[in-house]
């Protein structure tokens, strides 16, 4: 037999010449030709390689297209081709993943199928052949077949197809109805897996009716729609249908049997508009009114059983209605003699229509969620699915007058509005509505417009504006959001409603304090849904700036100010109001700004601006912080956070001195529009150069120092913050730990903005906090003042602790300010030169400390450091941090407080688990990290934390046997009483791995 290239070489050789002898000579083959070709097909039979079997298949498939021959011919050889093609059918790959072939077992099926289309003349041999392949007891053999008997019938054409069509039809039949997941259980090895296949097969099966029916034509129209209409089984189960008492859900089998009876009438009717006709001609008049008996009969039963409602008839109405829609979509421009024809569709769908449209509203009465019926809910979305099919018919082709759509419309409002608690029939009636509203928008259908607008989205949009407890308002958002998706003049309406909503809510909720959460929600749908939905459809325009405004004149006053801290609605609207500066163009961005400067002067005594050179002193600008000034500083830096980095800000030397006075009372907001300030450099012609601003931050920042360290015992020089050992000591008496321990976090926030930005001065905060974390350390070194030093254990704890968190807030991203969302300037690779900078001076202080406490407050810092920092810089350091993660866990976990830092630390350390340099460090150090992770095993705080500790055990099972062994019991042990965890996810981690360690032996 001939080596693989020399085959490929041959059939590459005989391709080229035959294109070239059709483009030179467009000749048919001769008889040379022809045993060259049979040659090819013995080739074929022979070669077993999957590459040169699909290039001789598709020498095949060219050939024989290139060559239509009238002599007869190909129908000569026909035979003996086909005879060796068909033996590859259905192609089994036998080849390994692993075998490096270019050849897919779909390429080779594909290709394959391609040769079976190339000629009619395999029409006699290929038709048989696939038809005896669906009554195969393999899924892979009945889905090849289908596959390829749809293509052939669309190639063979209609004068070939059609002595096959009731052998097709047969056949087909019996795949859509006489498959059951039992039987495909026998070859698919699990239920899931027979399920697929039935969906998979079934969903062939319909796709190849189709295709039949629109391509097996014949002088007799009817023939095929004779063979279905006609067919015994077909005439039995509806008469079955037509004729029950009760429904004939009572089982999934028989959920099937219904829906694929209704897939077979809705391909039949939606092929042609005679076909239409002659369905609803056979079945739609009787079967309205078997569905009218049993809901009138249901009525008198006053919902107490679905049993006497004719699901069957139900199901055939519905897709009868849907085949209706898709022939008018189609007939679109026949519309008007479809309408005048003696016969039609649409006449028989016309007299039935107030009936049809009365019993599908009356399904939306049911209970869906009743336990009486496991099919309530399938009732129900058919209805819908009813109502929603006649509204969306073309306008000029729709067969509902204005007042019946109207009625529909009301009809799946009324759910809405006050059947609510049925939350699966609201959710069906809400995208029926919302699909409902797409379809006037796609065909223009101006009248029914106008009347969705005023049935729908104006009682829908109503509800936001509405206190009313009974609706939850989750679901008058969603309601509201979803009808505005309809188009974009609908979501500027509902945008435009909660614009209203929230300052109604401000202005007139006196003295109601959910009124917060109320304008929380409003303005959560407002920014996380309706302005991302508003800008994909390029719908803002001025719509932001206008709500900005809104909110900065209703809050112009002390007295509103101060009801809006009373019912806490400040951290609302000052979200709300950074979100809204963001979107915002730099133009409407200054007018913004500068009514939020405006308001600011004109309530607080601000000093002539030739006076602000410089900070001032703390209680100079404004003596005393009243609620109302504070909440009007908290909207103001808000402005200031959404800014972008051009904007301009208008006297920045004073705004900066503003915020400065509130960060040192205390006030955390200031702090966010201080870092905004000095992350961004924002544009003002007040900075000549860049070295001025740097001044201005420098006061800011010992000023900021100075009143956190006067509440505690701090090394500390009064020219700098010095860390050297002959700092003197600063005591003064415990102030107000609270407000410093905002200033701490406000200086995080100051930090954070100039480390995105990659300012050099952040080093002087970070080595600032660094002293705070040490502060228990200076105490403990000095016994003369250990007396002293008693009252203030708690404050310096306080301070230890909260320097820690203001690492996190340094390193972690952030919705509250500082992110692209706002604009920020974001240096890249930032978190890592950060994490490369703070690594050695951290292990040199934790190395030194000899006090728990503040080796407790250095774990918590560098903890936030490295579970913020890129994963692979960490991993280059592993050999210097891994001891510091592991101990870091190992104390950390004693602190219900530090969960969250447990788990991202335990995420770092399984992230080295899985990488080749982070395991040759554990390797070093692996019964110190093992013995740590069997306890997390056990961690009471923190389900995720118990899983992937036993996740990262697991992981070891990689490690050379000599090393874990040892190990072995610790951990089965471990495993063991994770067993009777409370939680499931755990528990399966457990027994994976106990097995995986039992297996050490």
């Amino acid at each position: 037999m001939a080596t693989r290239p020399v085959i490929i070489n041959f059939f590459l050789e005989v391709l080229i010449t035959w294109e070239k002898t059709v483009q030179l000579t467009s000749e048919p083959l001769n008889m040379e030709d022809g045993e060259k070709l049979y040659w090819i097909c013995e080739a074929i039979d022979e070669e077993k390689d999957p590459e040169c079997l699909k290039l001789a298949f598709h020498v095949v498939e060219v050939v024989m297209k290139l060559f239509p021959d009238p002599s007869g011919l190909e129908a000569q050889f026909a035979s003996e081709f086909f005879e060796i093609l068909s033996k590859y059918f259905p192609v089994y790959f036998t080849h390994g993943a692993g075998d490096d072939l270019n050849a897919t077992r779909d390429d080779l099926s594909r290709a394959l199928m391609h040769a079976f289309c190339s000629t009619p003349y395999f029409e006699p041999f290929a038709i048989p052949l696939l038809l005896d392949k669906l009554s195969s007891s393999l899924p892979l053999a009945k889905l090849e077949s289908l596959k390829y008997l749809d293509n052939c019938i669309r190639f063979y054409g209609a004068d070939r197809m059609v002595r096959h069509a009731s052998a097709v039809w047969l056949k087909l039949k019996e795949v859509i109805f006489s498959l059951s997941p039992e039987q495909l259980l026998l070859t698919s090895g699990s239920p899931k897996d027979a399920e697929k296949n039935k969906n998979q097969m079934v969903s062939e099966a319909l796709n190849c009716l189709k295709t039949a029916i629109t391509y097996i034509d014949s002088p007799d129209k009817d023939l095929f729609i004779n063979l279905i209409l006609l067919d015994e089984d077909i005439v039995n189960k509806i008469h079955s249908i037509s004729s029950a008492e009760k429904s004939l859900l009572s089982s999934l089998e028989d959920l099937a049997q219904v829906h694929a009876l209704g897939s077979v009438i809705s391909i039949l009717a939606e092929s042609s508009t005679y076909f239409c006709t002659r369905v609803l001609q056979e079945h739609l008049t009787h079967l309205v009114d078997i569905l009218g008996t049993s809901t009138d009969y249901e009525s008198q039963c006053n919902g107490s059983s679905s049993a006497a409602i004719n699901y069957g008839a139900l199901y055939l109405c519905v897709q009868m209605l849907t085949s209706c829609r898709e022939v008018a979509l189609v007939s679109y421009a026949e519309c008007s003699s479809i309408k005048l024809a003696k016969e039609s569709w649409w006449l028989i769908l016309e007299k039935k229509l107030d009936q049809l449209i009365h019993l599908l509203g009356s399904f939306l009465t049911l209970d869906s969620q009743s336990e009486q019926s496991m099919f309530r809910q399938e009732y129900v979305a058919c209805a819908v699915k009813g109502l929603l099919t006649l509204a969306t018919f073309p306008e000029q082709c729709s067969p509902l007058m204005a007042n019946a759509f109207e009625d529909i419309l009301a009809m799946l409002t009324s759910v809405i509005t006050s059947k609510f608690e049925n939350v699966d029939l609201w959710r069906l009636s809400l995208k029926a509505l919302t699909s409902i509203g797409s379809s006037i928008v796609k065909f223009n259908a101006s009248q029914k417009e106008v009347i969705y607008c005023r049935t729908v989205v104006d009682k829908i949009i109503s509800l936001l504006q509405s206190y009313d407890g009974s609706m939850p308002l989750s679901l008058r958002l969603e309601a509201s959001y979803e009808v505005g998706t309809v188009g974009l003049n609908y979501m500027l309406l509902v945008a435009r409603s909660l614009e209203g909503a929230v300052i109604t809510s401000i202005s007139k909720a006196k003295g109601r304090m959910e009124c917060a959460e109320y304008v929380a929600h409003l303005f959560e749908c407002y920014s996380s849904r309706v302005l991302p939905w508003l800008f994909t459809s390029g719908g803002i325009n001025e719509l932001a700036l206008s709500f900005a405004m809104h909110l900065l004149d209703e809050i112009k006053d002390l007295s509103m100010l101060d009801r809006i801290s009373s019912q806490g609605l400040l951290d609302s609207l000052m979200t709300g109001m950074k979100l809204l500066v963001g979107v915002c163009t730099e133009e409407q961005q200054t007018l913004i700004v500068q009514k939020a400067y405006s308001m600011v002067s004109s309530v607080l005594p601000l000093p002539p601006k030739s006076t602000t050179q410089c900070l001032l002193a703390v209680d100079e600008l404004v003596p005393s912080h009243s609620v109302q000034e504070t909440a009007l500083i908290g909207m103001l830096s808000s402005v200031i956070v959404g800014l972008r980095l051009q904007t301009p800000v208008p006297d920045m030397i004073v705004m900066i001195n503003l915020l400065t006075v509130f960060l040192l009372n205390g006030k955390l907001p200031a702090a966010y529009g201080l870092a905004s300030i000095f992350n961004k450099h924002l544009h003002n012609p007040e900075f000549s150069h860049e070295n001025q601003l740097d001044k201005i931050l420098d006061n800011i920042l010992e000023r900021c120092f100075s009143t956190v360290l006067a509440t505690s015992y701090l090394k500390i020089s009064h020219s700098s913050v010095d860390t050297s050992n002959d700092a003197n000591f600063l005591y003064m008496s415990s102030g107000n730990i609270p407000s410093k321990i905002d200033i701490l976090s406000g200086l995080a926030w100051i930090g954070k903005g100039l480390l995105m930005r990659g300012d050099e001065k952040m080093k002087d905060i970070s080595m600032f906090l660094l002293k705070c974390l040490c502060s228990g350390e200076t105490l403990a070194s000095s016994p003369a003042r250990e007396e002293e030093s008693r009252g203030s254990d708690s404050s310096d704890t306080s301070i230890a602790t909260s320097a820690a968190d203001a690492f996190n807030v340094m390193m972690s991203d952030s919705e509250v300010c500082l992110n692209k969302k706002f604009h920020a300037r974001i240096k890249p690779l930032y978190k890592q030169r950060f994490f490369s900078t703070m690594t050695p001076i951290f292990l040199s202080k934790i190395k030194e400390a000899t006090s728990m406490t503040t080796k407790l407050a250095l774990y918590r810092a560098f903890g936030h450091i490295i579970s913020n920092a890129p994963v692979p810089a960490v991993i280059t350091e592993a050999h210097q941090i891994l001891l510091v993660i592991v101990e870091s866990l190992a104390k950390l976990s004693v602190d219900i407080q530090d969960k969250d830092l447990v788990y991202n630390l335990l995420l770092v350390l399984s992230g080295m688990l899985m990488d080749e340099k982070g395991k040759e460090c554990i390797l070093d150090n692996i019964h110190i990290t093992i013995s740590v992770l069997t306890q997390l095993v056990s961690y009471p705080h923190m389900m995720v934390v118990r899983e992937t500790a036993l996740q990262c055990l697991v992981a070891f099972s990689t490690f050379p046997h000599s090393k874990v062994f040892p190990m072995r019991l610790k951990v089965l042990q471990a495993a063991i009483k994770a067993l009777d965890d409370k939680k499931r996810a755990v528990r399966q981690e457990a027994v994976r791995c106990r097995q995986t360690w039992q297996s050490f032996a």
